[in-house]
């Protein structure tokens, strides 16, 4: 028992790491390939692994004829427009700010359920968001001299409610199919919305490295197909808790990542800012007392 909650911890910090990494490899292709192009080129390999772990794990590929337009739906919103866009202001951001934004979902989730559903904010939910609030307004307002103003910040912040709304209409369907089924028919009817894109954008393709050629496979192999594949590995060995936990920490694994391998530092205040953002979202979504299975966060 002891040597399975040990593999389950080993595989939630490799999902954390290689998440968190997945910032860096976005700005990294960036800057060569425009982001529907490059969001379709990432879900296009993401799709054949997905392919061959549906059919290996022999999962049922049937969808009710009456929810195939929710799985049409769903991937127009979740793959075909939330990924570029989110690749886009990645790339006007850095990466320690997108990590914090994208990872305030669960305070987002908190005000539109009190504003829309009329839910009762509870008082460690109020902390939970006035910690994150303050967290992020300190880590998008003391960088200076980086990224295209604040279009970045804002079109991040909007990807970030895009995916609230995604993850409310997934859920029913969750419900009813396997998760690996639903992504390969989300992955390939996103890829193919987004096709066009490699016409249409101005891609350098001759210009790409070996590094950024790696990035780009690195993104669609190992952030959205392996790390789905341990995430849920470990969600049963270690408890949803412990999970939400390493990805809470998302925005600190992002900065520290970008210390020891790129050499960018954060100042005091955007340190203080990403802190103070994990403890809100980590007091949002953990309950000590009870263990729920979490939806995993989106990879960036």
């Amino acid at each position: 028992m002891g040597n399975q909650k040990g593999m389950g911890m080993i595989a939630m910090a490799a999902v954390a790491v290689f998440w968190g990494l997945s910032f860096y490899s976005i700005q990294a292709v960036g800057t060569i390939i425009g982001p529907f192009t490059l969001a379709t080129a990432r879900f296009c390999i993401a799709a054949v692994a997905f392919l061959i772990i549906m059919l290996l794990t022999k999962q049922d590929t049937k969808i009710e004829r009456s929810d195939i337009k929710k799985v049409v739906i769903n991937a127009l919103i979740g793959i075909a427009i939330y990924f570029p866009l989110s690749m886009y202001a990645i790339n006007l951001i850095p990466a320690a700010a997108s990590s914090v934004l994208s990872a305030i979902q669960p305070i987002i989730m908190i005000i539109l359920e009190a504003v829309i559903l009329g839910v009762a904010i509870t008082r460690k939910n109020s902390l939970a968001v006035a910690l994150s609030v303050i967290g992020a307004l300190l880590t998008v307002g003391v960088i200076e001299g980086e990224g295209s103003g604040y279009f970045g910040y804002v079109l991040m912040f909007l990807c970030t409610c895009m995916w609230c709304g995604y993850t409310v209409l997934q859920r029913p369907l969750n419900e009813k199919y396997s998760p690996i089924t639903l992504n390969v028919y989300q992955f390939i009817i996103g890829t193919v919305i987004m096709s066009p894109s490699f016409f249409i954008e101005n891609n350098d393709w001759a210009a790409m490295t070996s590094v950024q050629w790696f990035n780009l496979v690195y993104l669609g192999s190992i952030c959205s197909g392996l790390c789905f594949v341990l995430y849920n590995f470990a969600i049963p060995r270690v408890g949803a808790t412990t999970s939400s936990l390493f990805l809470n920490a998302g925005p600190i694994i992002t900065a520290a990542l970008g210390v020891f391998i790129y050499g960018k530092y954060p100042t005091m205040l955007t340190g203080v800012g990403i802190v103070l953002t994990v403890i809100g979202v980590t007091l949002a979504t953990v309950d000590f007392k009870k263990t729920e299975v979490l939806e995993a966060q989106p990879a960036a």
